[in-house]
């Protein structure tokens, strides 16, 4: 098969040939039988990746979930690797003799002299790890090579007899390179798997500063990076920030499949809801004795609840199996393993299973709540019916209004409407890589020109050496980090190598304050969960408490080294764990929703109705057409301890600036009722209409301004915020939120009473 790279970095290809797959198994003369031998054919996208990544290319190649995506990359990978190291073998002086130095030998490739690992792949999980390395272990050593996994779990590496593939996480890499950059001297080709997974958040800004780092001490060579992601908006940005601008962009979208969803209404109040879906799976689990079931939540507390009932229930209770964040190492990959030997039984996760963990042939995908956007919607259907041509999804909607979200979400994912929302380059990323950098010199010091030089691209384009002195002397000033020195040089102090000794300044994910939870019979960690002040002191005080995890109750014994032992308690509905910023929904797909709900674009809405009313549970597309009915209300004529709701669709961040608006012009806005698409007011607005454009634009800057912790919460920037100055936080804030965007949407709208 041949290809050409046009102008924007894409592949094209010629009309099929028929000998094409003839002509891959014979560029793959080594690797073919190890990756291949056991499918009947290819799959598309493994005919369009293969010869590009071959001829040694950064290849970012993006098909659905389960069309072969990693094998379409090792293959060729590990062909390019053993062809290379054949070449130098025959052709080769030794280096001691010859005096050259590694990369500068003329052959293209990896220098193999058994010093450092060749290939390198990042996923972004400890569990994904664990999978892949399960998964390639197999084929890796028919071909003679040796893999290993090297994360928190797995810390023990011996890089003075390294592995030909290591598999580790971002945080985890940040750890090696910093004690053992010389480990990373000889790498042939780094590995992105899942890289939508990390690529919007800190995390994904970190293993772009890993890269660049990487590249930094492979100056001399330079090194393939391929990656694999799943259909996700921006996938051209993602290529640029990942692999650079010599990346390429396979897709493939012969292989997506058609989504047939059913919308099952149970009922509103979360408990008897949670009750009902119980009895919704037992009746499914119960028709066959060979389904398997992922059942989808948006909360761990949910899960918890779910799998609890679940267990209460003889017929299934022991093929009911939990997953989620708070669940540790050893309890998750049990139930992966249990899961995968099943014929027939259920999961029930949160977006932890959203990952390619192979948890073998899932029949059926249950939703319980609206995923938060439409690529994870994608991610959650794709596990299931991986053989099938059309993907089968039941959708649990607890009122109306969650229903509309169902069918919504569905009708962009079967058009591939994505909507991106985009954050710029956190400067908090910044801040951990100093640490990690200065650790990594070997005479412990960082300057702003060296730590501005180790960055990515990306960073480089936004931020200035001047800034990171800044951040440099923010350290040292407030946050104890460093101690400033002569020649604007920077060393550690004691709070850094503290960090750095315990490994806890490699992450760019928020602590989130939980207990690991243990069991005082076993003496096996369990998992963590969240203790509230009064569970505490219920606990000093030798009062009861209960907890559930992986859906077994517990009664907590006592808390020693700050641990909580637990043994199997009494019943209990208590679910304690601490509650995660949902992810931000765009303005885009609010949007979107607003204009499939039939609403009207030419005002912003607002209903006087009775507090008691939950309208915003009940709202449909019939409803929506009806706003536009426009009536003026008298004062007399509103009914006292009235709500007035306001139909905004603005989504996450436009939901705040709304607030921060009808608040500056007098109305508070009731607590707890703002959403991406409704809040509530305590009165009567006493504005008409909007302002223009500029002036709303203005005044929201002042709003963000005066007003930056909640708007950065809400971009996530993960750890290290505290010690960014204020200027640079602002400006990363404000460069990250489209201000024209809100502003357009309301500009001179009228406010309209119905």
């Amino acid at each position: 098969m041949d290809f050409v790279v046009d102008s924007a970095s894409h592949i094209t290809f010629t009309p099929p040939n028929p000998d094409a797959e003839k002509r891959l198994k014979q560029a793959l003369v080594c690797t073919w039988h190890a990756f291949f031998a056991r499918f009947p054919h290819l799959k598309e996208v493994q005919k369009l990746a293969i010869l590009p990544i071959l001829s040694g290319k950064s290849v970012i190649v993006n098909a659905p979930t389960a069309s072969g995506k990693t094998e379409a990359i090792m293959a060729p990978v590990l062909e390019r690797f053993i062809q290379n190291r054949r070449k130098q073998r025959q052709t080769a002086i030794p280096q001691k003799e010859s005096g050259m130095i590694p990369g500068k030998s003329g052959i293209t490739g990896h220098v193999d002299n058994g010093k450092g690992m060749a290939i390198l792949l990042v996923a972004p999980t400890k569990a994904l790890c664990n999978d892949l390395c399960r998964r390639l272990t197999s084929p890796v050593e028919i071909l003679g090579l040796s893999i290993t996994t090297r994360t928190g779990d797995n810390p023990n590496l011996n890089l003075d007899n390294p592995p030909d593939i290591l598999i580790t996480t971002p945080e985890s890499l940040d750890s090696l390179i910093s004690r053992k950059p010389s480990a990373f001297l000889y790498l042939e080709t780094i590995i992105l798997d899942e890289i939508h997974l990390v690529s919007t958040s800190g995390r994904g800004d970190q293993l772009q500063c890993l890269l660049a780092r990487i590249k930094t001490l492979n100056k001399n060579r330079p090194i393939q990076i391929c990656a694999s992601s799943a259909t996700v908006p921006e996938i051209d940005r993602i290529k640029r920030e990942f692999l650079g601008n010599e990346g390429i962009k396979v897709s493939s979208d012969g292989e997506i499949r058609d989504i047939h969803a059913s919308i099952v209404n149970i009922h509103a109040d979360s408990k008897a809801a949670v009750a009902e879906t119980a009895d919704i799976i037992e009746n499914l689990l119960l028709e066959t004795t060979t389904r398997k079931m992922i059942v989808f939540c948006n909360a761990r507390a949910t899960v918890e609840a779910l799998v609890h009932a679940m267990r209460e229930k003889k017929r299934v209770s022991s093929i009911v199996f939990a997953h989620h964040g708070s669940l540790s190492r050893e309890e998750r990959l049990r139930t992966e393993q249990q899961f995968l030997r099943a014929r027939n039984a259920v999961c029930v996760a949160t977006s932890t299973l959203e990952l390619g963990i192979d948890i073998g042939d899932v029949d059926r995908i249950v939703l319980l709540g609206p995923p938060p956007d439409v690529p994870s919607l994608i991610q959650r259907i794709g596990r299931g019916s991986r053989t099938q041509t059309c993907v089968e999804v039941i959708c649990l909607a607890d009122c109306a209004f969650n229903r509309q979200r169902f069918l919504h979400l569905v009708e962009c994912a079967k058009k591939e409407f994505l909507f991106p929302d985009p954050v710029a380059f956190r400067p908090t990323t910044i801040v951990q890589q100093a640490l990690s950098i200065c650790l990594q010199n070997p005479q412990k010091w960082i300057g702003k020109q060296a730590l501005y030089d180790r960055l990515s691209q990306t960073a480089r384009d936004i931020y200035r050496p001047e800034d990171c002195g800044l951040i440099l002397d923010k350290m040292a000033t407030s946050g104890s980090m460093f101690r400033k020195v002569d020649r604007g040089r920077y060393v550690p102090e004691s709070k850094t190598q503290f960090l750095f000794d315990r490994g806890y300044m490699h992450t760019m994910i928020t602590d989130r304050g939980e207990t690991d939870v243990v069991d005082s019979t076993t003496g096996r960690t369990l998992g963590t969960v969240y203790l509230k002040k009064s569970s505490k002191d219920a606990i000093a005080s030798g009062s009861g408490v209960n907890i559930t995890l992986a859906g077994q109750a517990h009664t907590v014994s006592y808390i020693r080294d700050e641990k909580l032992f637990v043994k199997r308690g009494a019943d209990t509905s208590e679910f304690s764990f601490m509650a995660l910023e949902p992810p931000r929904y765009s303005l885009g797909l609010a949007r979107n929703f607003s204009k499939y709900m039939q609403i009207q674009d030419d005002a912003i809405y607002i209903k006087c109705i009775p507090q008691s009313m939950t309208l915003e549970r009940d709202f449909t597309p019939q409803m929506g057409q009806l706003l536009d009915k426009r009536l003026s209300i008298q004062a007399d004529q509103i009914p006292p301890g009235s709500d007035w709701l306001v139909f905004h669709f603005l989504g996450t961040i436009g939901a705040t600036l709304l607030q921060n608006f009808f608040e500056k012009n007098g109305c508070s806005v009731k607590k707890g009722s703002k959403t991406p698409f409704f809040l509530r007011l305590s009165s009567k607005p006493s504005i008409q209409t909007f302002p223009g454009q500029t002036q709303l634009a203005t005044q929201f800057e002042i709003y963000i301004r005066s007003n930056a912790a909640i708007f950065a919460r809400l971009l996530q920037p993960g750890p290290w915020f505290n010690l960014i100055p204020e200027n640079i936080a602002l400006d990363w804030i404000l460069s990250s939120l489209d201000i024209q965007a809100y502003a357009q949407v309301l500009a001179d709208k009228q406010i309209v009473l119905v």
